[in-house]
């Protein structure tokens, strides 16, 4: 039997001493596999392409057409089967053929399929004494994990999982879905590299980083938390667009066509995406793709921008136009007189007069130039008054009714106008909801040290529970005086009210007297009428 070989196959492996990778010579069989006809040779692609899973990313997503294929009944677009006669009984055959219900979603599973097999990359071999990166990401299609390890200073995969969703899954909300991605990749799939390791999980949901401290969570979730709790790991956010490896859902480029200004399309404004550009990021328009127009995107926090509407600079302009103090600063910017915002000057100008050089147009349209901890500047829009609730009621009631100071900064990475931060911290103390979710201050007894006159002014009891000894007695009652610190301890057989009402009579208070106070922690045992009567 050779040995010292740089590369050895093995059930249909190929370990070498980059990593792992699939034989080749197994998927020339895949390269030219024919188009399934029925359902059980449709079975056994998906089972050959399974076998192979780990090395393909979103394996669940992409298989998705194909097995619906297989479903007896099925709701959603995309490949319809119905049985002749599902009620018949004994087993169901499998239909004859299937190609009456391959859609083009079907052919481009199967082809998707063979394609990423065949350009499956080499998995690495996990090293323990290496940090590990986890990139988690959950759709309405299923979930998705990579778990990578950095060598020689790139990032390169260990394994890769993914699943679809049971049907009662497709119900949860989008924030419980990506903890059920975190919860599954980590406890269910990964724990043989992850347990006992430090790690960082990556994730496009933001407020999915705050499950470990501040976020309010349901009986289920907690569940999953205390699951999670045996791992040593930390939460960081990534923009979706820098998630696509784990990243369940498609990004297609969309044409943008600039439309009339709507109620809905201020939340454009609110909901960019992240660019880090040196020199500022100017506006030319908002869209629902940065693709559409990359300038336009003024802020620097990253909101997700699925399905938004768009409007035009000629929007912005109109707008900026009709305001009163907005159009006094655009007459004092193009005239380059700072002293016009002082004459017969509206609400406000005065601070946008000491904001002067930060002020600017760009191409009709004003902008202040504002401090960014992400690139050298940013450029928020002057925003006219009449967006402003708009604004705040997207920054705000729909992203999660933050508070005011993390509102504060979200619009404030956007946009700008006199006074900001006092609307924003009022618009958020008036905002009904908050109001009746917040918690009301608790009254709490003032603290104080116990004090003690002498010996037997203040006697201290107390239980210490240990395991049971022979006898079956684990219960140890402690009788401690305060102001001597002498204390003595009693086994008792149980924690019962005339248990300690006997302990306390013919073992301490027969030798030293009756304490003029006894302090307890206030349990039934020793809250009861006989301890009471006793004393």
């Amino acid at each position: 039997m050779p040995i010292l070989l740089p590369s050895v196959t093995y059930l249909g492996h190929v370990v070498s001493a980059e990593g792992v990778s699939t034989d080749p010579r197994k998927l020339e069989a895949v390269a030219s596999w024919p188009r399934p006809r029925n359902v059980t040779e449709l079975r056994s692609f998906l089972g050959f392409c399974s076998y192979y899973r780990r090395f393909v990313g979103g394996f669940a997503k992409i298989a998705q057409p194909l097995n619906k294929l297989l479903q007896k009944e099925t709701t959603e677009e995309g490949c319809k089967v119905s049985d002749k006669n599902p009620s018949a009984p004994g087993p169901r055959k499998a239909r004859e053929s299937i190609q009456g219900e391959w859609t083009s979603q079907c052919e481009g599973a199967f082809v998707k399929l063979k394609e990423s097999l065949t350009r499956a990359p080499v998995l690495a071999y996990a090293d323990p004494h290496k940090p590990y990166k986890l990139h988690v990401d959950a759709s309405r299609e299923g979930l998705g994990g990579v778990l990578y390890q950095e060598y020689g200073g790139l990032l390169r995969p260990v394994a890769y999982v993914s699943r679809s969703l049971a049907p009662s899954e497709k119900n949860y909300p989008t924030h419980k879905l990506e903890f059920l991605a975190l919860k599954w990749a980590v406890v269910d799939k990964l724990k043989d590299y992850l347990y006992g390791a430090e790690f960082v999980i990556k994730t496009d949901n933001n407020p999915l980083t705050y499950i470990l401290t501040t976020a309010k969570l349901d009986a289920t979730g907690h569940r999953w938390l205390a699951a999670l709790s045996g791992f040593r790991f930390s939460l960081k956010y990534r923009p979706g667009v820098n998630n696509r490896d784990a990243d369940a859902l498609s990004r297609r480029p969309y044409t943008t066509e600039w439309t009339q200004l709507t109620p809905d399309g201020v939340q454009a404004l609110c909901q960019g995406t992240e660019r880090r550009v040196k020199g500022g990021i100017e506006a030319e328009a908002i869209g629902v793709m940065a693709a559409a127009v990359p300038e336009f995107y003024c802020n620097p926090t990253q909101l997700r921008d699925e399905s938004l509407p768009t409007f035009s600079r000629q929007d912005l302009k109109a707008d900026q136009a009709r305001d009163p103090l907005i159009a006094l600063t655009i007459k004092a910017l193009s005239a380059n007189q700072r002293e016009i915002l002082l004459t017969n000057s509206p609400s406000g100008a005065r601070l946008v007069y000491k904001e002067w050089e930060r002020l600017k147009m760009l191409d009709g349209v004003v902008y202040r130039r504002g401090p960014s901890a992400i690139s050298e500047e940013i450029q928020q829009l002057f925003l006219p008054t009449k967006h402003r609730e708009s604004v705040l009621r997207s920054l705000h009631d729909e992203h999660g009714h933050l508070g005011a100071e993390r509102t504060f900064k979200l619009v404030r990475d956007r946009f700008y106008w006199p006074c900001m931060r006092a609307e924003v911290e009022s618009y958020c103390h008036s905002c009904l909801r908050c109001i009746q979710r917040k918690t009301l201050p608790t009254r709490t007894a003032p603290m104080s040290h116990l004090q003690s006159q002498g010996p037997m002014d203040l006697v201290c009891i107390d239980f210490l529970c240990l395991e049971p000894d022979a006898s079956g007695q684990g219960n140890i009652l402690i009788v401690t005086d305060h102001f001597t610190r002498y204390a003595q301890a009693f086994s008792t057989k149980d924690q019962r009210a005339p248990t300690v009402a006997k302990v306390l009579m013919e073992k301490f208070f027969v030798h030293y007297g009756l304490p003029r106070r006894i302090h307890s922690d206030q349990g039934r045992d020793f809250e009861s009428r006989l301890v009471g009567q006793l004393l």
